[in-house]
């Protein structure tokens, strides 16, 4: 299956993965490999070890869908395999020491667990969606150890999931309440939520990407970008002008597509906030005879230049909002300040035109290596 987008791994110049890197503990090392050991106060949550690891390549934190569910995503969704690949029982882990605080079968989630912990004398809560509560012993109140399973996961489309896809929806916040939102409706509510990247960032937790070739069914991101379909297989209609876009990008970047604008966030998945507030750049079309610009803004310069592994035509534009217009809705707020965009074309005559905007924070040199990467077969208008 061709990759609609290369998420790991993918652009040697722009530096390694989304969790900074733990010096290692040389004092011991794995009888096994020799390799070193290195301990921590927490773990992932799906362990490597098993039919599958913890790979959160569909639904991260911050991003909004308008799907089943309407909102911004509380935290981040671990992928497996469909049920037509046949696995063994997935085991979903306590990250770390703590005592259960929630166990219970809630609409949206079906089976949930929330553990609360203590770091440094801070009370966070770790919460566990879609999981098989008949495979557990746990009550609410128990003390369960870094590590120790808990139960497994629920089975795909099943009461143990509320009828979603077999996954764990894993979060993270600050507190000692419970809290059972998958989604919110606003930018300000995500803020009570912890990116579960920079949760396990913060106490060491290092993970390798995932090897895309591995698990094809499943982490192809034509699948996964275009998730609404039942099949994981099928693209919508309503996505197709994407549908043939290839392009590279540094393996901390993901990609939320924007319905009400049908356009492409590409985002660090680190940070806090939405994926919108962590984007670094936006791609959307426009069908057309010749290039043309928006009459919302202003354009400081124009540079006639070639993008892409096929040398297509392109114009690149610096641009900033003309005064007195309004905010672009649902927009990144950098596309609101003077910032560069590219548009490109594979042929002339009436055609589509893909525009892919830059951060202006954004590395000149990773902009352009993204931009050099780009390939597309789909330009029918």
């Amino acid at each position: 299956m061709k990759y609609l987008i290369a998420i790991a791994g993918v652009l040697a110049f722009l530096g390694a993965g989304c969790v900074a890197p733990v010096e290692p503990d040389t004092s011991g090392g794995d009888p096994t490999t020799g390799a070193p050991v290195v301990e921590t106060d927490v773990t992932l949550p799906l362990s490597g070890d098993g039919p599958v690891g913890y790979l959160p390549v569909y639904k991260r934190f911050g991003e909004f869908f308008d799907d089943r569910f309407v909102g911004y995503h509380t935290g981040e969704d671990a992928e497996v395999p469909p049920d037509d690949d046949p696995l063994p029982p997935i085991p979903v882990l306590a990250v770390a020491d703590g005592t259960v605080a929630y166990l219970s079968h809630v609409s949206g989630f079906g089976g949930v667990v929330i553990l609360q912990h203590e770091f440094d004398g801070e009370s966070i809560q770790t919460l566990y969606g879609h999981l098989d509560l008949d495979s557990t012993t746990l009550r609410t109140g128990d003390v369960v150890a870094k590590g120790q399973v808990m139960a497994i996961l629920g089975e795909d489309k099943s009461e143990d999931t509320d009828g979603e896809r077999r996954h764990l929806h894993f979060a993270v916040y600050r507190g000692a309440e419970v809290r059972l939102q998958g989604y919110v409706s606003s930018p300000v509510e995500l803020d009570a939520w912890i990116n579960p990247q920079d949760f396990f960032a913060e106490h060491g937790v290092t993970r390798p990407d995932p090897d895309l070739a591995e698990h094809d069914d499943v982490l192809s991101a034509r699948d996964l970008l275009w998730y609404p379909s039942p099949t994981r297989r099928d693209v919508p209609l309503a996505h197709a002008a994407y549908g043939e876009l290839d392009f590279e990008m540094p393996a901390d970047w993901d990609v939320e597509y924007i319905p009400s604008l049908d356009a492409l966030n590409l985002y660090e998945v680190s940070g806090a906030g939405t994926a919108r507030e962590r984007s670094k750049m936006l791609i959307r079309y426009f069908d057309a005879n010749d290039f043309q610009t928006l009459s919302t803004v202003d354009v400081i310069s124009t540079e006639t230049v070639s993008v892409g592994v096929e040398d297509y035509d392109a114009r690149r534009y610096e641009i900033v909002k003309k005064s007195g217009i309004e905010d672009f809705t649902d927009q990144p707020a950098w596309r609101n300040a003077q910032h560069v965009v590219t548009d490109f074309r594979a042929e002339a005559g009436f055609s589509r035109f893909y525009v892919v905007a830059a951060n202006p924070d954004l590395d000149p040199a990773v902009y352009q290596g993204i931009l050099d990467s780009i390939g597309a077969d789909f330009f029918s208008a």
